[in-house]
């Protein structure tokens, strides 16, 4: 096993569950903001400053929104939509 050292500043986690029949962030933007939040980080040189993870079920599904959380300051959302993406920029711009 290897340590990784490399730390990034920010660290966004975004749900993209899928289930059958049920609420949950892919029927509702999740990959969405997944892939807008990826591509922003890349086209601004963040790489290695932002991180943007996708993960299952982070335990808040509901069928408006997205689920994303961001670390190092631990602040979650909910019900995120299109309109909302530029505030998520805002929390992770690092200057």
């Amino acid at each position: 096993m290897k340590e990784l050292q490399q730390r990034p500043l920010k660290h966004v986690i975004v749900c993209v569950n899928e289930r059958e029949n049920e609420d949950c962030c892919i029927n509702v933007g999740g990959m969405e903001l997944f892939l807008y939040l990826k591509n922003y980080v890349k086209s601004n040189g963040l790489s290695g400053s932002v991180w943007i993870t996708r993960s299952k079920c982070l335990g808040f599904c509901n069928s408006t929104g997205a689920v994303a959380v961001i670390y190092p300051e631990g602040k979650w959302f909910t019900e995120i939509k299109e309109e909302d993406y530029e505030e998520i920029i805002k929390e992770i711009k690092l200057f």
